[in-house]
């Protein structure tokens, strides 16, 4: 063999070696076991290599001897605690030796420990994460920063500081401090009560709202409301913000029913059985066979209020009393008229009992004008019937609905007494004049008397009596609307007239046709502005006589909050924001730590 072919030979087993020993180099360098390019060369620079600590020469055609691997980083036994911990709740109980193994291979073995350790955690719950790597802080291990700390420190205690009011930006951490600040006795912005409504878990929401902590003055309404959320947040908040659409998407049937009373609509019973609404309906519609098969202490679907109200309804239309809060309740007199035994005197103390028995002392003066046109042998049972009810409204009161009753009693029995009285009885005739000056004599309202346009028209009627008396004409119409059975100064006069000639008996239409006379000379002044002849003008005053336009809150309540919708909250949901902010902590340690490995 020539000394050339040998040479060939020695060059290419150099060559293979020099291969073999880079590639071993290579996976040293890919298992930690030698430091980066980038320290060696740094190394090389200052004339030190980094794994051995000596002086090197930079010869690089003498080969470098192989290095034994360096024992295990060492740490303190409260680190290791914690690492063993760690490592038993992922289920590697032998990565604390490993992660030690591999750390002493780096240059900054600690830091490479903390990469590891987060990324052997990162399958674990955030806060159970945070709690592991605060405590590896705290023994010594540098793995958060100081501010990172403090938070997870924080986070861990439940002791946090007060949130920003006015945040540059609005990260978890933020949320989490605005979240804890609304259980307590929270002063929080209407954008932080937004943000916590949006965001909080739904469950979450709903406790802040039964507790109190969300109240209605939280600008719940500004919220966009397309979302099913900020629908229903408003609806447990503030449900007269939503519209009608909104409820209807809600699914809402108590509002709905609600608003459609409200509007003047009714709710009918489905298949013959009532329900809280249905029945409200009925209530104001007047329709009292409703309460026929409702038992307001055994129907358990009855609200109490509602069923303390029918069972009241229903003995008064036995014929029991009403009671003096209900009897004062505006709101309920419409009702409560519907349930009056018919045909029984209305006699009471309570504002209802005078209202209803001025309505009834009315509707009897119509049957009487009605006995004198078609019926007059049924002139004095009615005369009578209506003279008795007007004597149980008398009383001494002045003001009120007793003193407004009172006046309206003896304004109708002076009428009474002059409807077919003759000149010559003059006990009768002074009586009724009296009626009415006595209240005048009494002075203004401040005396017991009567002020006002009440007094104005009561004088009136006073000197038309005492006119009446005095020239012998007791027998004229003292109102001619009220003989053709209309309302004093009705326009449906005609149509009452042409309905009474068709009932009147012959002898009797000498007594309408004069009473559509005198109304015919009555509008004709009217219309052309010339003086009148003055007529006994009933009622004094008609706005007593109106059904009150009140609201009674348990047949038209106000809107009612939406019942909740969503079961108990769970600890995972009430500490979601915990866990949000540790998130991102935990996110921005392992972050920086991957960067730097």
């Amino acid at each position: 063999m020539s000394t050339d072919s040998t040479s060939a030979v020695d060059l290419t087993e150099l060559r293979r070696a020099e291969l073999a020993r880079r590639e071993e180099r290579r996976r040293a360098r890919a298992d930690g076991a030698i430091p980066a390019l980038s320290a060696r060369r740094r190394g090389a620079l200052n004339g030190r290599d980094p794994r051995l600590g000596t002086d090197v020469s930079t010869d690089f055609g003498t080969p470098v001897p192989e290095r034994a691997d360096p024992p295990p980083l060492s740490v303190s036994p409260r680190t290791m605690a914690v690492l063993e911990r760690a490592a038993a709740e992922v289920g590697k109980p032998g990565f604390p030796e490993e992660a030690l193994l591999r750390a002493s291979r780096v240059p900054n073995p600690e830091r490479a420990l903390a990469a590891d350790v987060c990324e052997l955690l990162d399958g674990l719950a955030p806060l159970s994460v945070l709690s592991h790597l605060a405590d590896l802080t705290a023994a010594g291990l540098p793995v958060l920063r100081e501010d990172e700390r403090v938070r997870a420190e924080a986070i861990a205690s439940g002791r946090l500081p007060l949130p920003d009011t006015a945040p540059g930006t609005v990260d978890a951490w933020q949320l989490h401090l605005e979240a804890s600040e609304a259980q307590g006795c929270a002063t929080l912005s209407t954008e932080a009560w937004q943000r916590l409504v949006e965001q909080l878990p739904l469950p979450v929401v709903d406790d802040l709202i039964d507790k109190g902590k969300l109240r209605h003055g939280v600008g719940v309404h500004s919220l966009p409301r397309q979302s099913d959320r900020a629908r229903y947040v408003t609806a447990r908040l503030a449900p007269e913000e939503l519209s009608d659409a909104e409820v209807a998407e809600l699914e809402w049937r108590d509002e709905s029913c609600r608003r459609t009373l409200q509007d003047g609509g009714t709710i009918d019973a489905v298949d013959g059985r009532q329900d809280p609404w249905s029945l409200r309906s009925a209530l104001l519609d007047g329709e009292t066979a409703a309460l026929d098969s409702v038992e307001p202490y055994v129907d358990t679907w009855l609200p109490a209020d509602l069923a303390a109200l029918v069972a009241e309804l229903k003995e008064v239309r036995r014929g029991g009393p009403v009671e003096w809060r209900t009897g004062q309740d505006a709101s309920l007199f419409g009702v409560l008229e519907d349930y009056l035994p018919s045909g029984r005197l209305i006699s009471g103390n309570t504002a209802f009992h005078y209202w209803a028995g001025t309505r009834r002392m009315y509707r009897l003066l119509d049957d009487v004008h009605w006995a004198l046109a078609c019926d007059p042998d049924d002139v004095a049972d009615a005369v009578k019937e209506t003279t008795r009810q007007a004597m149980a409204l008398r009383n001494l009161e002045s003001r009120g609905a007793a003193g407004r009753a009172d006046r309206e009693a003896r304004v109708v029995l002076a009428y009474v007494c002059f409807l077919g009285a003759r000149p010559h009885d003059r006990d009768r005739l002074d009586q009724g004049v009296g009626l009415l000056e006595e209240i005048l004599k009494r002075g203004r309202s401040r005396r017991g008397g009567v002020g006002g346009e009440q007094r104005r028209r009561m004088a009136k009627l006073s000197d038309l009596l005492q006119h009446l008396r005095l020239s012998g004409k007791t027998q004229d119409v003292l109102n001619p609307y009220l003989a053709l059975c209309v309302e004093h100064g009705s326009g449906a006069w005609r149509q009452g007239w042409r309905d009474l000639r068709n009932q009147v008996a012959p002898e009797q239409l000498e007594y309408i046709n004069g009473a559509k006379d005198r109304v015919q000379r009555l509008e004709t002044a009217r219309r052309t502005g010339e003086w009148s002849e003055t007529v006994y003008a009933l009622p004094l005053d008609e706005r007593f006589l109106w059904v009150p336009d009140a609201r009674n809150a348990v047949l038209l309540p106000d809107p009612q909050p939406l019942e909740r919708r969503t079961g108990a909250s769970t600890g995972e949901e009430a500490k979601w924001t915990a866990a949000q902010a540790a998130r991102e902590i935990v996110g921005r340690c392992a972050g920086r730590l991957r960067n730097d490995y």
